[in-house]
């Protein structure tokens, strides 16, 4: 099957005791049906009753792995191993144990393969380099695990990967500023020849919205003195702090828009036109962005390389796992639909 990947894939080693096997604990694991079938087929008995005494049964007639009461899977070892898979083989996990990191993307009969930030592995595989990301296109075996985008493109899957190709490119011109960039990612999406590129950026509006973001994603019941407080912190020390974090991280945010407009597979993630996908991938960073700076302000804006990272991996749950903060930045995407609009709030270019 053709595949488009970035080449960091190649280097992607798993290993449970650097990370403390993070992702066997604390998910909701579905046993999709062709494992399940597997374990009942399963020869010798006590190997099948101690799986299947693991897994409850769901509404849907499907199958979930029962945490334990740590929260740990029930099959991960003292040396962060998987049992079922030293006992009887990668085959034997379920789709998603077995794709994971690995997020897949068919397009029609295009594959497109990258990894999460929420294992820490692949995130420092993903964001640390200082050269640009390079991807690879090469002939791989139909992995397990797929989501099938096909009839989201609405287009070829040469015209659509094309898309996402130059818009790529566009995320890593370095001659221009980040917010440059997703300006020309805009007019690349959204192409308006009456835009004015006179800066209009009004930073009041744009703290606004972001607060409204940030309260939800971290369901914090901020009265309007906390958010006007909240603002005015943001107001004062937004410029500096944010050029030290520029200057210092460039090349992670860089890494970060890149990788989150591939695996997610912008711009055809949501529902709708290029345009709107473009707004909610500009608003989704953009949310990243300045929590990183609130952080960045209550530690004097000195962060290490760790307490960055780890700032990212805390945005980007909650921003995965907390609904009220993607309910909120789709709204705001569907609310404004004008480029001029658009760009006064959210990009200071």
């Amino acid at each position: 099957m053709k595949c488009i990947r970035p080449v960091y894939i190649n280097d992607f080693q798993c290993d449970g005791k650097s990370c403390g096997s993070r992702c066997c604990k604390g998910w909701r694991v579905v046993v999709d049906d062709d494992t399940y079938t597997k374990y009942e087929k399963l020869i010798n008995e006590s190997d099948r009753q101690e799986i299947m005494s693991q897994l409850e049964r769901m509404n849907d007639e499907k199958y979930l792995v029962k945490m334990k009461d740590n929260l740990e899977c029930p099959f991960l070892d003292e040396d962060y191993l998987c049992k079922i898979q030293k006992k009887h083989g990668e085959n034997y996990l379920t789709a998603i144990c077995n794709s994971y990191p690995r997020v897949n993307y068919r397009l029609d009969y295009v594959l497109e393969q990258s990894l999460t930030l929420t294992c820490p592995i692949a995130a420092r595989l993903i964001l640390l380099p200082t050269e640009s990301m390079e991807f690879e296109e090469i002939d791989i075996d139909e992995p397990r695990g797929i989501f099938d985008w096909t009839d989201k493109i609405q287009m070829s899957p040469e015209e659509a990967v094309k898309i996402q190709a130059t818009s790529i490119s566009i995320l890593q011109d370095r001659n221009l500023s980040l917010n440059g960039r997703l300006l020309k990612l805009c007019l690349f999406l959204n192409y308006d020849d009456s835009f004015n590129f006179e800066r209009n950026f009004d930073i009041n509006e744009h703290a606004k919205v972001m607060i409204d973001i940030f309260s939800e994603m971290y369901a914090a019941e901020m009265s309007e003195q906390k958010k006007i407080n909240l603002r005015s912190i943001y107001i004062k020390y937004n410029d500096i702090i944010l050029s030290r974090l520029m200057e210092n991280y460039s090349h992670i945010f860089e890494n970060y828009l890149v990788n989150e407009f591939f695996m997610r597979c912008y711009p055809y993630a949501f529902e709708g036109d290029l345009w709107r996908n473009c707004k909610i991938f500009i608003t989704g960073y953009k949310a990243m962005e300045f929590a990183i700076t609130l952080t960045a302000i209550s530690k004097n804006g000195f962060v290490t390389e760790n307490e960055f990272l780890n700032m990212i991996d805390a945005v980007n749950e909650k921003l995965d796992h907390n609904k009220g903060g993607m309910k909120t930045i789709l709204e705001f995407a569907n609310k404004v639909n004008d480029f001029k609009t658009f760009s006064k709030i959210m990009i200071d270019f």
